[in-house]
């Protein structure tokens, strides 16, 4: 029916603990772009990297900030009601159902 594919053989710990912890954190390899860039070019993909809002600073317009309002206003008019009622529900203070208990 299917090809069957072989299971790979067994890795000692470490290696596996490496790999596990580097695709967790780093799983697209992000440091991939900064080779072979002048440092200056290194500093501005840091620093993008780290504060991606730099990234797509210089395109933003007045247009997505008409869009982005409109979305926060929608999102809260949802999002408000829903957190009172399920507040509600639990025969909480309505007051808890908008703070976030973590």
């Amino acid at each position: 029916m299917g090809t069957r594919v072989a299971i790979p053989p067994p890795q000692p710990f470490i290696k596996s603990l490496t790999n596990t912890v580097k695709e967790t954190l780093f799983p697209d390899d992000p440091l991939r772009q900064f080779k072979g860039q002048p440092p200056s070019r290194k500093f501005l993909l840091g620093l993008q990297y780290v504060f991606p809002f730099f990234e797509w600073v210089s395109t933003y317009n007045l247009s997505f900030f008409k869009s982005d309002v409109i979305a926060g206003i929608t999102i809260a008019s949802l999002a408000i009601p829903q957190g009172i009622s399920y507040a509600k529900l639990a025969n909480l203070l309505p007051t808890l159902g908008l703070c976030k208990l973590d």
